[in-house]
C-alpha cells in the first residue's frame, strides 16, 4: 500500500469520523447538562435532513436553508425538553431512556406517514467532482465534513470558555443544585443544551442529505455517536471528538485491509475492548468509592 493510499484513507477516515464526532457532541451535550442520553438523537439528525427538504422545496438555496434549519431544530429541541423531557426529569432513568426511544419512534413514524420510505435529493455546493491535490483526489464534501467539525469545537470551545451562558452551563453540570443557590436559571440551561444538541443533530443532516440523500434511516449513525462518546467517557466534549475521529479512522483502514463486513465489526469490537480495559473513557476521570 503507497503512502498516497494511507493518506487518501486518512482523509476519508477524518472525514466520516468528524460526522461521528458531531453526533457524539450532540449527546453529550444534554448528558452533561441534565443527565440524560437523548436516545432519539439520530431522529434529530434525519428531522433536520427533512426539514432541508420541504424548505429546499420553496426554491431556497442550501447556504439560505442551513441556519433556517439550526433555528428550527433548536426551537424544536426546546420543545422537547420543556414539555416532554422536564415532566418526568426526576423518574427513574430506564423510564428517561424509553421516553427518548419514544420519541425518536414517534418522528421517523410522522415522516414516514407522508415521505414514505423513499430516498430525495438536495442540491448542495459541496456536491460535485474530486478535487485534485497531486496525487491525491478529494471530494470536496469531506472537506466540508472535517472544516465544519473544527469550526464547531472551536465555537463550542469559545462558547464555555468565555461567555456567561457557557460558564452557567459548565457549572450547571458540575453542580446543579449548588448552581442554582448561586443563582443560575438551571430550567433555562437545560432547555438550551437540548437545543444545542438539536441544532448539532440537524447541522450533521444537513451535511450527509447532499451526499447520501434524504430518508427515514439516515439517523441511524447514533450508534457510532453513541460509541464515539462512550470512547471519549461520554462526559468530555473533547473525548467525544477525539472518539470519533479514531472511529472513523479504525473503520476506513479496517475496511480498506479486511473488507465491509469486518469493517461494521470494528465500532463495537472497539467499545466492547475499551469498556474492559478502561471503563470511564479515554477523557473521562475515574471515580473511587469508598465502602
Amino acid at each position: 500500500m503507497t503512502w498516497r493510499i494511507i493518506l487518501q484513507l486518512a482523509l476519508s477516515g477524518l472525514s466520516i469520523g468528524s460526522i461521528y464526532a458531531l453526533v457524539g457532541l450532540a449527546l453529550v451535550l444534554p448528558f452533561k447538562a441534565s443527565g440524560i442520553v437523548n436516545f432519539a438523537q439520530g431522529e434529530m439528525v434525519t428531522f433536520g435532513a427533512y426539514l432541508a427538504l420541504i424548505l429546499s422545496g420553496f426554491g431556497l438555496p442550501y447556504l439560505a436553508v442551513v441556519p433556517l434549519v439550526l433555528v428550527g431544530a433548536a426551537m424544536f429541541g426546546m420543545a422537547i425538553e420543556r414539555l416532554l423531557i422536564r415532566p418526568i426529569a426526576n423518574q427513574p432513568e430506564f423510564t428517561l431512556v424509553i421516553v427518548t426511544f419514544a420519541i425518536g419512534f414517534i418522528v421517523k413514524a410522522a415522516i414516514r406517514l407522508h415521505w414514505q420510505d423513499n430516498t430525495f435529493s438536495i442540491d448542495a455546493p459541496f456536491v460535485g467532482p474530486p478535487l485534485v491535490f497531486g496525487a491525491l483526489r478529494l471530494n470536496p464534501a469531506y472537506l466540508v465534513f472535517i472544516l465544519s467539525t473544527i469550526v464547531v469545537v472551536a465555537v463550542l470551545f469559545l462558547f464555555f470558555g468565555h461567555s456567561k451562558f457557557g460558564k452557567a452551563m459548565r457549572a450547571t453540570a458540575l453542580d446543579p443544585i449548588a448552581a442554582k443557590l448561586m443563582g443560575v436559571r438551571v430550567g433555562s440551561v437545560f432547555s438550551a443544551a437540548w437545543a444545542l444538541s438539536t441544532m448539532l443533530g440537524a447541522f450533521v443532516g444537513l451535511l450527509l442529505a447532499p451526499v447520501i440523500g434524504v430518508n427515514p434511516e439516515i439517523g441511524n449513525l447514533i450508534l457510532k455517536g453513541l460509541v464515539a462518546a462512550v470512547i471519549g467517557g461520554f462526559s468530555s466534549l473533547g473525548g467525544a471528538v477525539a472518539g470519533g475521529l479514531l472511529l472513523g479512522l479504525l473503520e476506513t483502514y479496517a475496511g480498506a485491509f479486511f473488507g465491509a463486513t469486518f469493517k461494521n465489526l470494528v465500532p463495537f469490537g472497539v467499545l466492547i475492548l475499551l469498556l474492559l480495559l478502561r471503563p470511564q473513557g479515554l477523557a473521562g476521570a475515574s471515580s473511587a468509592r469508598r465502602v
